[in-house]
């Protein structure tokens, strides 16, 4: 273990080698999976509007703050475990508070004494899965994902857009008597919000391409653009879809959703996402068990109870 940590780490210090030694040996002794759902382009708000059964059954979800403005850069921080983060001191959906997954010697290393789970990796926390033995297996529906500097560290990655077909792929690549980290990035919720048996196209796009500089708002924006309703409905789609997945799973598995990015109807003359704009950073967040015990019992309050109103 001491000249593996060092040979990835590049460090030579005996007093850094027992401190990893010690994480190590306390983390892997955890029988635990995980899975990273995110809802692509969700904002707090539409997801707060939606009906989400699947995941209110498993408790609330909060208003967080996501460390990105569009696919590509968000998806980069999740995976070297920074997640969206709440204002609340809430623990992992705070990491400030205390981080969920963590990096061993990167960011904030005080901070790692206290991480749920760390991994070791000169590249990311998927690679620190796949080196501590778990299968690492991934779907992502939009484009971005095309780039291997997203996809490398999986040891199976598909490029899928069909919900369905996404949750058909991850239940298929497991072996679900191994320990696992899987990911589904899912498309529906990303405009034009187009899902398998939707009815009504959305009529307009939500690009940040409409946006006229400098912006300027006009007409209905927000829960008054029809817009945003279509968004609601590709949420609901997607938690109907959520319950044959987590069923096929094992119950010791920690779920984290969240939306990867928010989403501009037209505030303040802002459309889409890209952009810096509060809506654009607005993202629901949630972390439980699939078997609903508590991930542990921490001195603060785990967040759970009702869904609260947009």
């Amino acid at each position: 273990m001491k000249r593996t940590l060092y040979r990835i780490l590049g460090q030579h210090t005996p007093r850094l080698e027992d401190k990893l030694e010690r994480q190590h040996a306390r983390d892997q002794r955890l029988d635990v999976n995980f899975l990273l759902i995110t809802l692509d382009s969700c904002r707090y708000d539409a997801f707060c509007d939606a009906r989400t059964p699947v995941l209110d059954s498993f408790g609330r979800s909060l208003r967080a703050q996501s460390p990105a403005n569009y696919t590509y850069a968000a998806h980069q921080s999740f995976f070297v475990g920074i997640l969206p983060n709440v204002s609340e001191p809430v623990p992992y959906y705070n990491r400030f508070t205390r981080q969920l997954v963590g990096l061993i010697e990167v960011g904030e290393t005080p901070k790692k004494q206290s991480t749920y789970f760390t991994v070791v990796s000169n590249r990311d926390a998927v690679d620190g899965f796949r080196r501590a033995g778990f299968q690492t297996v991934g779907t992502g529906a939009m484009n971005w994902f095309r780039q291997s500097s997203l996809t490398a560290s999986f040891e199976q990655f598909e490029m899928l857009t069909n919900a369905e077909a996404q949750i058909n792929y991850v239940l298929r690549s497991l072996d679900t008597s191994r320990r696992f980290f899987a990911f589904i990035n899912f498309g529906e919720t990303h405009d034009p919000f187009h899902y398998q048996g939707k009815l009504k196209p959305c009529p307009v796009r939500i690009q940040a391409r409409r946006i006229s500089w400098p912006p300027q708002e006009s007409g209905l924006v927000g829960r008054k653009h029809e817009a945003y309703w279509h968004q609601v409905e590709a949420i609901e789609f997607v938690d109907r879809q959520l319950d044959r997945l987590f069923v096929a799973l094992p119950a010791n598995t920690v779920v984290v959703m969240c939306g990867d990015h928010g989403e501009c109807f037209g505030e303040d003359g802002y459309w889409g996402h890209g952009i810096n704009h509060p809506k654009v950073f607005d993202v629901p967040l949630g972390i439980f068990r699939l078997d609903r015990r508590p991930i542990e019992k921490p001195n603060g309050v785990l967040a759970h109870g009702p869904k609260p109103e947009a």
